[in-house]
């Protein structure tokens, strides 16, 4: 929704508000002055399980600021913590591989040494090399066999874990918990949010600018904003400006994202920027 209030034009010292009140002005004919917005965060992201259970733990607080890869929330997991130690146990056993690959060994050393007798003397029958033959063969075929188990085995594990790993909800970037919609001992259900999360990767500045003022905008074009309070005057770059002009207030949203976002910045911050700079 587009908010007229966000937007004034600062002229011989005071502010006006841009309203519908004078559309005609606010939307062909804007005045020389300031723009005035707010940070924000690049966006708002509902944090969801990809699994259903109950929230075991809670790590975080509302307001809490977290790095990428912080634990958040986790869902009860003593059942998957069970079938990823089986899966692990049935992959890490090798004494039925090791058992055939030692029968294999043997075949192969006896339909060796029958071949070479056979060559040297015929003092085996060909039927007899011939079984010899077979028995490596086969056990080969039992080794691949088993070889291609493990491989499965190792899938299947890989598998638990990942199902484990889905019920620890990790912060996929930094940003600031902004609520918690389920705690510790509520349900949780698969893809419903359960967190949200301001992602502080970026900080943009928002505001709704004259139509005129935004045709003379475009994209990656850089933009000057000042923080009242702080006297460093930060770089933006601009993303977005609406094509869509707003029927009430007669304005057009604009999004500049701040290149170096200084430790101090953070959502909601008013900010402005001169319009004859553009």
């Amino acid at each position: 929704m587009v908010l007229a209030s966000s937007v004034f034009l600062l002229t011989n010292g005071q502010a006006t508000a841009q309203t519908s009140n004078n559309y005609a002005e606010v939307g062909l004919f804007p005045t020389s002055g300031v723009v005035r917005g707010i940070s924000q965060c690049r966006s708002d992201l509902g944090l969801a399980f990809a699994a259903s259970g109950l929230v075991a733990k809670t790590f975080v607080e509302e307001g809490q600021e977290v790095q990428a890869g912080d634990v958040l929330l986790q869902l009860n997991q003593g059942v998957e913590e069970i079938d990823l130690r089986r899966r692990e146990l049935i992959w890490q056993s090798g004494s039925e591989l090791e058992a055939a690959t030692a029968r294999l060994e043997v075949a192969e050393t006896q339909w060796q040494a029958a071949q070479r007798i056979y060559d040297s003397s015929r003092g085996v029958s060909r039927e007899e090399l011939q079984n010899r033959q077979l028995a490596f063969a086969v056990a080969t075929s039992e080794v691949n066999r088993l070889n291609t188990q493990k491989q499965m085995e190792h899938l299947d594990f890989l598998t638990a874990q990942e199902n484990l790993n889905q019920r620890t909800l990790l912060a996929p970037t930094v940003g600031i918990v902004s609520s918690l919609i389920r705690k510790t001992g509520e349900s949780a259900q698969a893809n419903d949010p359960v967190l949200q999360l301001c992602d502080l990767s970026k900080i943009n500045f928002v505001a709704n600018v004259p139509v005129a003022l935004a045709e003379t905008l475009t994209t990656s074009q850089t933009i000057k904003l000042n923080f009242p309070g702080h006297s460093e005057t930060l770089n933006g770059q601009v993303v977005f400006v609406s094509p869509v002009v707003d029927s009430a207030s007669g304005l057009r949203e604009l999004k500049v994202e701040i290149t170096d976002s200084p430790d101090w910045l953070r959502p909601g911050l008013s900010a402005d920027f001169a319009i004859d700079q553009l």
